[in-house]
């Protein structure tokens, strides 16, 4: 056996080892995202929505809940009915958990009003939360579906509340088809 051979087969063999292990560490971290901490003390909590100016999309009275999907590295919307909801959830809405956002750090929170304002230079420094894509009611189209963008801002209160606003609209405007508010739970 040739010394020059075993030293480049046992180097060989140590290199696709560490590879090997690169590659593992590398899924596991991947597979492991966290949530950051900004958006850590709004998930979990039940907001109720209590104004829609497009209820037949995002019913007043219904419930929401942003839960941090780590393996995708996603946070998702969760929907329930609630007991005074008017109007049901409809399409990717009517599955609970089916929607999925992307976090987006800010500098700030946005409060009520700016969100109202719609002003494009003051939101984009807010923490927020975005989807793009959502099947949230029928096309006037028939057998076409309308896709919306969603945008999730965090606003909290003086004393302590935890609320949401939320923009939905087509892509090419950023507040034409609605603005939603909720109230966030313990």
């Amino acid at each position: 056996m040739n010394w020059n051979s075993m030293i480049r087969g046992r180097k060989l063999g140590v290199s696709l080892m560490a590879a090997a292990l690169t590659l593992c560490a590398a899924h596991s971290f991947a597979g492991s995202a966290k949530a950051d901490e900004t958006l850590k003390s709004w998930l979990g909590r039940e907001y109720t929505i209590d104004t829609s100016t497009i209820n037949d999309q995002i019913p007043v009275g219904g419930k929401m809940t942003f839960v941090f999907d780590s393996d995708d590295n996603v946070v998702r919307v969760c929907t329930r009915t609630g007991n005074n909801q008017r109007g049901a959830w409809r399409m990717d809405f009517a599955i609970p958990c089916n929607v999925t956002l992307t976090y987006t750090r800010g500098t700030r929170f946005c409060t009520a009003d700016d969100v109202k304002a719609g002003n494009a230079e003051v939101l984009s420094a807010c923490h927020r939360l975005r989807s793009r894509d959502i099947a949230m009611r029928p096309a006037k189209v028939n057998g076409a579906v309308e896709l919306n963008d969603m945008i999730v801002f965090f606003v909290p209160t003086a004393d302590g509340e935890y609320n949401i606003s939320i923009l939905v609209d087509s892509p090419s405007r950023v507040t034409g088809s609605g603005v939603v508010t909720g109230k966030g739970g313990g």
